[in-house]
């Protein structure tokens, strides 16, 4: 409501800082510590599951950098995990998984899809704290999403050794209903 009244919110707005240490050989990094700066936040409501999206500006994966949450039980955590550690594995059975993908600066497998893999990593532990989730089933209105993740690692399936990172940081926005941003004029 306060961004409507606003009207400087748009889709994908949001606010968040997450530091990012990242050893990844096929990236055209200038430092392996960075600031993914996210500036393009969304969130994707199926069932009970929700999928967000923190991303450095609003171009497409293969071309950005970001990381990918997924909630496989958004009203576990609304009822009973907020303001606690969720640990984030790689488990199907986990409630919280997560994905980095480094796709600016790194080979996103674009034209040449066929040899030129993507650079994306797989959480293999690390916390997500939530003070805030959208649960549309127990409570439509409340549309915040905001957490903190600490000592994240991503790591390769491909080279776990050499291609590997480690986040920390937080996020905070609002889940907004109505047609999905326009990716093409």
């Amino acid at each position: 409501m306060l961004c409507a009244l606003a009207a400087g919110c748009s889709v994908g707005s949001g606010q968040g800082a997450i530091t990012l240490d990242v050893a990844a050989p096929a990236c055209d990094l200038d430092e392996p510590a960075f600031e993914l700066a996210p500036s393009f936040f969304s969130a994707e409501v199926t069932g009970d599951q929700l999928n967000l999206r923190i991303q450095r500006g609003s171009d497409i994966e293969g071309f950005a950098y970001g990381i990918v949450v997924q909630v496989l039980d958004v009203n576990e955590i609304f009822d009973n995990r907020i303001g606690i550690p969720i640990e984030i594995r790689p488990e199907s059975a986990s409630l919280v998984r997560a994905v980095l993908y480094l796709n600016e600066t790194c080979p996103s497998g674009f034209p040449d899809y066929r040899t030129v893999q993507p650079v994306v990593m797989e959480a293999q532990r690390g916390q997500i704290v939530f003070d805030a989730i959208y649960a549309p089933d127990i409570d439509p209105g409340a549309t915040r999403i905001e957490g903190q993740v600490s000592g994240v690692r991503f790591e390769s399936a491909g080279d776990r050794e050499e291609t590997h990172a480690d986040a920390d940081g937080w996020f905070s926005f609002f889940y907004q209903r109505g047609a999905p941003a326009q990716r093409f004029p």
